[in-house]
Parts: C-alpha cells; structure tokens; sequence
C-alpha cells in the first residue's frame, strides 16, 4: 500500500513539472505551399498577381501565440517578370497573418514586417495575438509592395 502511494506522488510531481506534451502546445503545423495564382482568395485576401515557388516554407504556431515561419526559395517564377523571375522582385518585407472561420473566414492576427531576402528567404519569430478560439486555422505570408500590406505569396491549408 505505501509503494503504491509512492508511485502516484512520483506520477503527479513528473506531470506537474514536465508540463504539457510538445504536441499539445502547438495548434498549428505545417508546411507552406506557393501562391498559385489562380486568383484563390483565403479569408478576404487576394492571392498573388503574378506566379510564385516556395523551396521550403514550415511554420509552426503555439497555443501562447508563439510563431515561427521559415521562408527558403520564395521567389517570382513567371517568365512574363523578365530579369526579376526568380527573385523577390522588390518584394522586401512579408507579414503573417493568421486566418480563422472556415467558409467566413477572416483575418484574426497580424505580425508586424519582417525583412524578405532578395533570393526569398525569411526567418521570422514573433507572436501574434491569439482569438479565444480559431476554427479552420490558416497561415498566409504575405508581401508588403509599395508600403502597403498586398496579397497572400504563401500558405498553409491547401
């Protein structure tokens, strides 16, 4: 009878001070997947003008609002862009935003601007402010094109 007791106080101190599973403190994720510029609009925001590639896009987003984007190889891939195809061209700057409501969906959380290289890589580490609940969770990246926060180059979900 003492073990026994023994062994349910060393359970409880062990979840106590392990704390939540890693897989219980992330909501969201995923890989991300280029703009196919077909004109796909996700929660009220147009999708890109021209044709993009993404090399390798991850993000993974906790529960605290914690999220962390990898960007590698998000460049033009339209040949109509001339000597920019396979650049950012001009495109300097992305923002994350979070997407929540499935068929009403909406843009629910922002990040602020964080840089784009010219050969399309990006990491970014920032937190966003979480709604108390997000059905059908979405993450866009972004372009900010002549200081103004523009259509979607890259997301999760689809």
């Amino acid at each position: 009878m003492r073990i026994h007791h023994k062994l349910i106080l060393a359970a409880a101190l062990t979840m106590a001070f392990a704390g939540p599973a890693a897989a219980d403190s992330e909501i969201l994720e995923g890989k991300l997947r280029a703009c196919p510029s077909d004109g796909t609009s996700i929660g009220g925001v147009n999708s890109c003008g021209k044709i993009w590639k993404l090399k390798s896009g991850e993000i993974e987003l906790g529960r605290n609002g914690d999220i962390e984007v990898e960007l590698r190889g998000l460049v033009l891939n339209d040949a109509t862009t001339g000597e920019f195809n396979g650049t950012a061209d001009g495109v300097t700057q992305v923002v994350v935003s979070l997407v929540c409501g499935g068929s009403k969906a909406s843009v629910v959380a922002e990040s602020d601007r964080f840089p784009l290289s010219k050969d399309g890589r990006a990491d970014i580490e920032t937190k966003l402010r979480l709604p108390a609940q997000c059905i059908a969770p979405v993450v866009l990246v972004r372009e900010v094109w002549e200081g103004k926060v523009g259509g979607w180059l890259a997301a999760t979900g689809f």
